[in-house]
């Protein structure tokens, strides 16, 4: 009796397991919802399988229906689509990674925004497929092989053709100039150092109040300066009048400048004068009679 209760309940157990499975199962692949087909076409390897999710831009929309595998090198993945769901027009369809334990998923990525969406039974456009891990070792090894090539010319061009060598003589010149720069600018700083302070005596060596003194001086020659400025002025002002006055003929210095009749009278009588001291010289008994001394 006890043995037949054990079977039993050993029975109804798987029972239970296996319903809730199947149950999760169904319920992962959409459930009780009705969805529509669409279609899309990747290449072998790209690892997709039936139940895993479709998502739309993040948000889970459906479930991959169906795989059967093309002789043309690709894979045919029917996709059910929720019915509250619709794929824009400009959408492709590609294979990524799903969790850490090398489970994939549908990705539909649309371009833009837009009102016009993909008919039902029709075929999403697949992406450029991303590298896998293959291709990536690949690239590596390729770019391994650069930089050993890079790393072997390197060598060459430093160690076999002395580049290094140069390169030390040059920073050994480098160091040299920047002590010699540093001591220049010692001794510049010192030699300002004592114009300075030769400056410093020179200004408190000067005595203020000669200083106060000179600049009087100064102001005062300045004032006589001005003074004689205005009387030179002044007596450049009747020097002026004095010539327009006898330019003008007025008074006797005038009428002797202006007038050439006064002037022929005057040389007249100059030349009457000088011919009778000439006679006067000449004969002077005529005009002073001789003196008879008794």
């Amino acid at each position: 009796m006890r043995q037949r209760d054990a079977v039993l309940v050993g029975l109804v157990t798987a029972v239970a397991i296996l319903v809730l499975v199947f149950g999760t199962v169904y319920l992962i692949r959409g459930g009780l919802s009705s969805g529509y087909p669409l279609y899309s076409r990747f290449r072998w390897g790209a690892g997709v399988k039936q139940g895993q999710p479709v998502l739309l831009s993040g948000v889970s929309v459906g479930y991959v229906d169906n795989v059967e595998l093309v002789p043309d090198g690709t894979v045919s993945v029917r996709l059910s689509i929720e019915n509250k769901y619709r794929i824009p027009v400009n959408t492709v369809a590609a294979i990524e990674p799903n969790g850490l334990f090398g489970d994939m998923e549908v990705a539909l990525k649309p371009a833009r925004p837009t009102n016009q969406y993909i008919a039902k039974n029709d075929t999403i456009p697949t992406a450029p497929p991303a590298p896998g891990i293959g291709d990536l070792i690949m690239k590596m090894d390729s770019i391994g092989g650069q930089l050993g090539d890079v790393t072997k010319a390197v060598q060459v061009e430093l160690v076999q053709g002395g580049a290094i060598g140069d390169l030390r003589k040059t920073l050994y010149n480098a160091n040299k100039l920047v002590e010699t720069l540093s001591q220049i600018a010692t001794d510049q700083s010192k030699a300002l150092s004592h114009t300075m302070a030769s400056l410093n005596r020179a200004v408190s060596a000067v005595d203020s109040s000669a200083i106060d003194s000179t600049v009087k001086n100064i102001r005062t020659s300045s004032a006589n300066l001005t003074t004689l400025t205005s009387n030179l002025s002044n007596t450049t002002s009747h020097l002026d009048a004095l010539v327009a006055k006898i330019d003008t003929g007025g008074g006797s210095a005038g009428k002797l400048v202006n007038d050439p009749e006064l002037y022929n009278h005057v040389n007249s009588l100059v030349a009457r004068l000088d011919s009778l001291t000439l006679e006067l010289k000449t004969h002077p008994g005529k005009f002073v009679p001789p003196i008879h001394i008794f």
